[in-house]
């Protein structure tokens, strides 16, 4: 999407890559795992951050500093290589994923992935008191990879049904985990292994 610093594979800990082979196994037939996003570069997650942050004070001018980082933070972590407290998606922790069908379409979720609307909340057909037959069937496949992902260790961020958190600080909050597994990751490069070497 011509987002400065991004890289064109999907990146994450080997551990949450065995969970997802896992979880991609358990579908039923005829259903597969579509990954979107996985490890992010720090310089990514800025562009993300200040690109909503931008994006909703323009819709909604009237809004307070605090107000604006509420609500921008309802869908992009603020940029941070602090160990105690990295971004999710730096750590190769978190995953962005979808459910597809037997040809690889993704199927009807109800929003878009990476919508910034209310609508995108895990829970928000849940929570509505009559549904269209449209609506129950987003429903159920955010049901499905929900309970998929959960069955495999995965914690879901509330706000985004397609984001998943495995071994970072989310799943350590979100999974009433002592601690974290994952920290700040980068790729490894030659430049970082010298860096490693000789530092």
């Amino acid at each position: 999407m011509g987002i400065p610093g991004a890289v064109p594979e999907c990146f994450v800990r080997e551990g949450v890559y065995r969970a997802l082979l896992a979880a991609a196994r358990s579908l039923p037939d005829g259903i597969g795992l579509i990954v979107l996003d996985g490890w992010r570069p720090w310089r990514v997650q800025q562009y993300l951050f200040d690109t909503l942050h931008e994006a909703i004070h323009h819709h909604q001018p009237d809004l307070s500093e605090a107000e604006l980082l509420e609500r921008t933070r309802e869908f992009v972590s603020v940029p941070s290589r602090d160990p105690l407290a990295p971004s999710p998606h730096l750590t190769g922790g978190a995953v962005d994923v979808t459910l597809c069908d037997a040809d690889g379409l993704p199927l009807d979720m109800g929003t878009l992935f990476d919508e910034a609307i209310p609508a995108s909340h895990s829970d928000y057909f849940e929570r509505l008191e009559t549904l269209t037959p449209q609506q129950n069937k987003a429903r159920d496949h955010r049901r499905l990879l929900y309970h998929t992902l959960h069955q495999q260790g995965f914690t879901n961020l509330p706000s985004e049904w397609w984001h998943f958190d495995y071994g970072d600080q989310l799943w350590a909050y979100y999974g009433s985990h002592d601690h974290a597994v994952y920290g700040p990751a980068e790729l490894d490069t030659i430049e970082n292994r010298w860096r490693r070497q000789l530092g």
